[in-house]
């Protein structure tokens, strides 16, 4: 039996360096092209089916592309940037290698059964049992949870929610940006771990609502039956993926939950000129509470009995600085008017920043909407994080105990007394994490850290 080399025993080779600043990188590129010497199946089969079944494979995916598409939803697929349409193009292919029927001999076949049949091409072992997994492993819907960028993914399935999480193997395909979203895709034992088959089939957040509902409404449907059901799946997560290219969904306005009105971070900054008579302005009103050290809070009393909050003013970390947020337009516009006419001139306005948090459920390549509504701001990127910062605080005050969709309507509380669900609440932090540290890289300021959550759940990252 040969002995095992140490990293930092001298290398073989004879070189006189320790092999792992010698020939230990190049042994590992080695092994890991004999370990993954499955990776010409796909790209033989494809050969063989151009020489021997070209049309009707063409055909098939055609067919999967384009069929009971309109003109105009025709006219939009074709019409993507050529990056784009290849990106389909693998994702559709691989699934008709996978699942797809043509035509031998005026009998329809699958694919995968003509490739691995009598009269195939030839396969080596680990290429013919890459296919034949390919054939078999269903197409289902995860949630990505984490991420190693360069290295491993972490899935979640959304229909299962007993089964444990599963931690994949992928380089090209882990990419941060994906923590949080859903995504179609096959998962693949390899010796001792998990690797994606290739295709990833990314939903946006609104789209994900959708393809989610549905796939609950077909295991519904198939009951305790179990025959056609996993191809009904992955019809319907290919369908829906394409949709997002030729008929997205229209974004919808997110609405602030008494008012009806469409929801929208305003932030409006001042410069204080008198402390003490804007403390006392601000006492003199009924509906204000707070103080110079805390801050002052504008009270409503709603008609369900429920007193909310109008307007937030905050002190800001600059001198002589305070910030005063609303969340809706007209709050902010009725409430702009309110304060100046109390306050007077004991403060002078310098700018107004807008996010509108709709941003979020755009399209991955889209980003939100932050903007200011003055170009001449004169907030420094310290004050901009604390207001988003305290709003963090302010949005998450409860979220420990409130039910989450997404989550199977337990609350992350709840959800993280499972090893599943202890890796989705997990997941649902990393991602708000990472649309912070995004959001806050574009408007170059430092990002707010959600350690409050992960404490007040008692969990770690």
């Amino acid at each position: 039996m040969t002995q095992k080399v140490g990293r930092n025993d001298p290398c073989p080779c004879g070189s006189g360096k320790k092999y792992k600043k010698c020939c230990a990188m190049s042994d590992a590129v080695e092994n890991e092209r004999e370990r993954k010497n499955h990776d010409g199946a796909v790209p033989r089969a494809l050969d063989w089916l151009s020489t021997r079944h070209r049309k009707a494979f063409e055909t098939a995916i055609e067919e999967t592309l384009f069929e009971g598409l309109s003109d105009e939803e025709y006219d939009t697929l074709v019409s993507l940037d050529q990056r784009t349409k290849e990106a389909i193009h693998i994702n559709v292919t691989e699934w008709v290698l996978a699942e797809g029927y043509i035509p031998v001999n005026d009998e329809y076949k699958r694919v995968a059964e003509i490739l691995l049949g009598p009269g195939g091409p030839l396969f080596t072992v680990d290429q013919r049992n890459w296919l034949e997994q390919l054939a078999e492993r269903p197409l289902r819907l995860y949630e990505v949870t984490d991420i190693i960028p360069g290295q491993q993914i972490t899935l979640c399935d959304v229909l299962d929610t007993r089964a444990k999480p599963v931690t994949v193997h992928e380089k090209s395909g882990s990419n941060s940006t994906l923590i949080g979203l859903y995504v179609g895709c096959r998962i693949m034992a390899v010796d001792d771990h998990f690797e994606l088959s290739g295709a990833i089939f990314p939903f946006v957040p609104i789209k994900s609502e959708e393809v989610v509902e549905e796939l609950h409404f077909i295991k519904k449907q198939f009951g305790r039956k179990r025959k056609g059901l996993k191809e009904e799946i992955s019809i319907t997560i290919l369908e829906h993926w394409l949709e997002q290219f030729y008929a997205p969904t229209p974004i919808p306005a997110i609405k602030d939950s008494y008012s009806g009105e469409s929801l929208l971070l305003i932030t409006d900054y001042y410069t204080v000129k008198d402390w003490i008579a804007l403390d006392n302005a601000l006492k003199a009103q009924d509906d204000v509470d707070g103080n110079r050290k805390a801050g002052w809070n504008r009270f409503i009393d709603c008609e369900d009995g429920q007193t909310r909050s109008l307007a937030l003013i905050n002190i800001e970390q600059s001198p002589d600085r305070i910030s005063v947020f609303y969340k809706t337009q007209d709050h902010a516009d009725k409430g702009r008017s309110w304060f100046e006419g109390i306050a007077g001139s004991t403060v002078t306005f310098l700018s107004r920043a807008i996010t509108d948090p709709a941003g979020t459920m755009q399209p991955m390549e889209k980003t939100p909407q932050t903007y200011p509504a003055s170009a001449k701001s004169d907030i420094s990127p310290e004050a901009h994080t604390q207001i988003f910062e305290q709003t963090y605080h302010r949005i998450y005050a409860n979220w420990a105990d409130e039910p989450i969709p997404r989550l199977n309507d337990k609350t992350p509380r709840e959800a993280i007394k499972t090893p599943t669900g202890m890796e989705r609440v997990k997941g649902l932090l990393r991602m708000y994490e990472n649309r912070e540290k995004e959001q806050a890289t574009r408007e170059g300021r430092q990002p707010v850290s959600f350690a409050f959550l992960w404490e007040e759940l008692g969990i770690s990252p």
